[in-house]
């Protein structure tokens, strides 16, 4: 293997022989030659060769016995070997006729036989016991697959008869079905029957509201009439009277006086400037309140109408409309709007604008159980909250800027938007944008109002200072001597003055009439508006006593539908679930089935299934199984007792060729033997 200094080195060394079988000693060989070959490889391993085939040592070793070769065969006798067989003993030399007999390859023939049959024999030992173990599981399977079958075959009929009244159940649900569908269509029926009588009670309510605040401001603005008739017939007497008073006074002066001299003509003519001046401006002053009077009408008129449009708008829900008609306070009356602010404000306060203020909590739960107790519907209560707060929480930003704001804001056009919720409103034109609006609308007339007012007292005033100053002159007037004031006084200013009582007094007396005129009938329309205002009143509360019937009544029309669309939703699972049933079976029901019978028929069936216990669904499966593995079991074993018959037999042949060829050969060594030992010693 290590090679030499002209030799390289080799994985592996063999020897080879080679025979010529031209005579046929190996007649299983059909070669002319035959070539044996050992080879050896570097690490230990080692190979048989038969003309180039690999083969056992086994197999070599009985080839060559074949022919007389082997270690330890007679073919080759060494030094002392025949002194060896001489001087051996019985039992020695057997072995050595053995040899020469060729027995060797049959006896371990026979020894293997023995090994396989050894072996053979504990497998089919084995098979038998796997066998017998087998059959012990196949008995209880064998049962239990019987059950198994009986409870099938029950499952089977239950299942048919619980079709069978699945049909009848689908049939009667269909039934019910009807009927509920008629339940519910009826029920839809009142509850849009109660739906419109609300709705038209609501419409009669809303306008008895209407009239009811329509009424309140005829009456007032009667009530408002009558005082100003009564305040100026009253001022018109006083100016009647002290026009009536003058003049008496100037014409007893008048006859009293003497011609006057040029200085008092020139004080005559100053002091009569002075009166005319006066005078002018006593008219202007007067047309100037009664302008104003008039507008102040009129805006009064326009406030009036301001205030029944924001109650006709106002949208405030009932509980809150009721109890700030009861002297509640309303958060919109604590706000404080700036013109072109009505939709940020309303967008800042959302609901909350038609919340009803309370002092404290327990004050807002005392508010909250009233109109629970009266029935007024849903209602908001702010607790020690101030309105102008809350608005002043939501900053006013430009509509760009709105989504990005870190804060709630609001932009003047009536958005909103919260961060923190990610939640985008709009107020636009809801109630709350309108209340805003017409409450700052009504603020600005009544704050013309009052500047009207204001300003026709204060012509008033002039008209005082002007009508005191002409008396102050007509007192200067007074302290000229009698004689000076007879030559200056003109009898043209005596005309003025009778001109001026008499206008005075036909105004008096048309006041008196209109006077006269309206008072009876604005008295009426006083007490009529009261009596309306209390019979309205009436109305509403048996308008709200029959709302609240009325939605008691949708309330259980409402009611009545939704437990009709639950019953009918239940009798569809119930229907779906009886044909699911019906169709898993595929049982046509027969006529004049019952019910009952089948329910007790299914029943008594049930009963026999329970009292066959637990079964093995799977028990036949099992059964088939192992039924088929102990065919294979069988089989398996009827191989190997037919291989361990064989193999008996074939130690039987071998016994049989090894004693006949033992006995042919000792026979020939016996003849051999005389004729050598009388030839190697004669006599």
């Amino acid at each position: 293997f290590a090679g030499g200094a002209e030799r390289k080195r080799a994985d592996h060394c063999e020897v080879e022989l080679v025979f010529d079988n031209e005579d046929g000693g190996w007649p299983e060989l059909d070669f002319s030659e035959v070539s044996i070959t050992r080879r050896l490889f570097r690490g230990g391993e080692g190979q048989y060769l038969v003309n180039k085939t690999p083969v056992r040592r086994t197999d070599l070793v009985e080839l060559l016995a074949d022919v007389g070769l082997g270690s330890a065969m007679h073919s080759i006798v060494g030094q002392g070997k025949v002194e060896q067989v001489l001087a051996s003993k019985p039992e020695d030399r057997r072995a050595f006729i053995e040899e020469a007999a060729g027995l060797g390859k049959f006896k371990r023939r026979r020894h293997r036989a023995e090994l396989k049959l050894a072996r053979v024999a504990l497998q089919v030992e084995r098979a038998r016991d796997v066998e017998e173990e087998v059959r012990k599981r196949l008995r209880p399977l064998a049962l239990q697959a019987t059950a198994a079958e009986r409870a099938e075959k029950l499952a089977l009929d239950i299942a048919s008869l619980h079709a069978r009244i699945a049909e009848l159940d689908l049939t009667h649900a269909g039934d019910r079905r009807s009927e509920v569908e008629v339940r519910r269509d009826s029920g839809a029926l009142a509850r849009r029957g109660a739906q419109s009588r609300l709705e038209g009670l609501l419409t009669d309510r809303t306008r008895a509201e209407d009239e009811l605040s329509d009424a309140a401001g005829r009456r007032e603005a009667a009530v408002a009439a009558l005082y100003r008739l009564q305040g100026g017939s009253e001022r018109l007497e006083l100016r009647s009277e002290s026009a009536v008073t003058l003049r008496d006074r100037f014409g007893r002066e008048l006859v009293a006086l003497e011609p006057a001299s040029p200085g008092e003509t020139d004080g005559r003519r100053e002091l009569e400037r002075t009166a005319f001046e006066s005078a002018a401006v006593a008219r202007r002053a007067a047309a100037e309140r009664d302008g104003l009077a008039e507008q102040a009408r009129l805006t009064g008129e326009r406030l009036r109408a301001l205030e029944r449009v924001l109650a006709e708008q106002e949208g405030l829900p009932p509980a809150a409309r009721a109890l700030a008609e009861r002297g509640a306070r309303l958060a919109l009356g604590a706000l404080e709007v700036e013109a072109g602010s009505e939709r940020a404000v309303a967008a800042a306060l959302r609901t909350r604008a038609s919340a009803v203020l309370a002092d404290h909590p327990l004050a807002a739960l005392e508010l909250l159980e009233r109109a629970r107790a009266e029935g007024l519907g849903s209602l908001t209560v702010l607790a020690g909250a101030n309105p102008q707060e809350l608005v002043q929480e939501f900053p006013v930003v430009p509509k760009e800027e709105l989504l990005g704001a870190s804060v709630p804001s609001v932009t003047p056009e009536g958005f909103g938007y919260d961060p923190a919720r990610r939640e985008l409103w709009f107020a636009g034109e809801t109630a709350e944008a309108v209340l805003l609006e017409l409450e700052a609308r009504r603020r600005e007339v009544a704050a013309q109002a009052a500047d009207l007012a204001e300003r026709a007292e204060r012509a008033a005033r002039v008209a005082d200072e002007t009508a005191t100053g002409a008396e102050a002159a007509e007192a200067a007037l007074g302290d000229v001597p009698l004689r000076s004031l007879t030559r200056t006084i003109d009898r043209e200013l005596l005309a003025r003055i009778h001109e001026h009582a008499a206008r005075l007094a036909d105004e008096l007396g048309f006041a008196r009439q209109a006077a006269e005129r309206f008072d009876a009938p604005l008295r009426a329309r006083v007490d009529a508006g009261a009596l309306r205002s209390g019979a309205l009143g009436d109305e509403l509360r048996r308008l709200g006593a029959a709302e609240v019937g009325l939605r008691q009544e949708l309330e259980e029309a409402t009611e009545s539908a939704t437990s009709a669309e639950v019953e009918l939703a239940r009798l569809d699972a119930e229907a779906q679930d009886a044909l699911r049933r019906l169709e898993a079976a595929a049982a046509e029901p027969a006529e004049g089935d019952d019910r009952g019978g089948l329910a007790a028929r299914a029943e008594r069936l049930e009963i026999r299934r329970t009292a066959l216990g637990q079964v093995n669904p799977l028990a036949q499966e099992e059964y088939d199984i192992e039924k088929e593995r102990l065919t294979d079991l069988q089989t398996q074993r009827e191989d190997l007792e037919r291989s361990l018959d064989e193999l008996a037999r074939l130690r039987a042949d071998l016994d049989e060729t090894v004693e006949r060829r033992f006995a042919e050969t000792f026979a020939s060594v016996a003849q051999h033997f005389e004729e050598v030992a009388g030839t190697l010693f004669p006599g």
